[in-house]
C-alpha cells in the first residue's frame, strides 16, 4: 500500500519535493502544481515591460545562477519535464497566448540534432500553446562569448525561411533567454511582431533598458 501511494504522490519537477503536503493557501490553488514552494521561491520574477523602438517587451524573469542551472539541465541534459515549470508563475492568464501567432527563436542545426528537441516550443507545447518556427541559423554562436562588434553580426547569423507562410497579423515574438538582444532585434526585423515576450533576461541588459520599463498593466501579468 504504501509503494501504491508513492507511485501516485506529485512531486516537484525540480527537487522532487511532494506536493501533496500543504503549506499554504497557494498550495489549494484551483491551478496545477509543477514546483513546490521552496523552488518557486528561487525564481526571480521580473514581470517588467520594456518599450524598445516602440515595441513592448514583457520580461519574466530575472536571469540568475538558480535559472541558468534549471536552463542547463532541461536544455543540455534533456530533462524534457522541466518544460510546463517556466510558464507555471503565469498560468493563470495562459490562455491569453492563444490570440497569437507565437514565433519561437530557435537554435541552430547542430544544437537541435544534440538535443533532439526544440527547447522553447516544448515550454509553450507544455501548455497546448501552438508555436510557429519561422527561423533558422546559419550557424553555431554563443552570444555571451562574443565581443559587442561581433553581436551585430547576429543580422547574418539569423534568417527567416524562404516561402514561410505566416499570418503578420499578432504576432508575439518569444525567447527563453534574452543576454545582449541583439538576436531578438534581427527577429523583429525579419518578422515585424506586435508584441516580444522574454521568459529572462541577463541582469545586464536589465540595468541597460531600466529606464525604458512602463509601468503599465501588461500581457499576462
Amino acid at each position: 500500500m504504501r509503494s501504491y501511494i508513492k507511485a501516485n504522490e506529485r512531486l516537484c519537477l525540480i527537487c522532487n519535493e511532494s506536493l501533496d503536503t500543504i503549506h499554504s493557501l497557494m498550495d489549494l490553488s484551483v491551478f496545477p502544481s509543477f514546483l513546490c514552494a521552496s523552488c518557486r521561491s528561487k525564481l526571480k520574477l521580473h514581470q517588467k515591460i520594456y518599450t524598445i523602438d516602440g515595441l513592448q517587451w514583457h520580461v519574466l524573469y530575472e536571469y540568475d545562477e538558480f535559472l541558468e542551472r534549471l536552463f542547463f539541465r532541461y536544455k543540455e541534459q534533456c530533462d524534457i519535464l522541466l518544460a510546463p515549470v517556466f510558464l507555471e508563475a503565469i498560468q493563470d492568464s495562459i490562455d491569453r497566448f492563444q490570440k497569437f501567432t507565437v514565433c519561437t527563436l530557435c537554435s541552430s542545426n547542430e544544437k537541435y540534432m544534440h538535443r533532439a528537441f526544440d527547447p522553447l516550443k516544448e515550454i509553450f507545447l507544455s501548455w497546448n500553446i501552438p508555436t510557429q518556427s519561422p527561423f533558422y541559423k546559419r550557424k553555431d554562436h554563443k552570444q555571451s562569448q562574443l565581443s559587442k562588434d561581433q553581436r551585430q553580426q547576429v543580422f547574418k547569423v539569423l534568417r527567416k525561411k524562404e516561402h514561410y507562410f505566416l499570418n503578420s497579423k499578432n504576432i508575439l515574438l518569444a525567447d527563453d533567454v534574452c543576454t545582449t538582444g541583439s538576436t531578438l532585434r534581427a527577429a523583429v526585423s525579419l518578422v515585424l511582431p506586435q508584441y516580444v515576450f522574454v521568459l529572462s533576461a541577463h541582469p545586464l541588459w536589465i540595468e541597460d533598458h531600466r529606464q525604458m520599463v512602463v509601468e503599465k498593466k501588461g500581457l499576462f501579468w
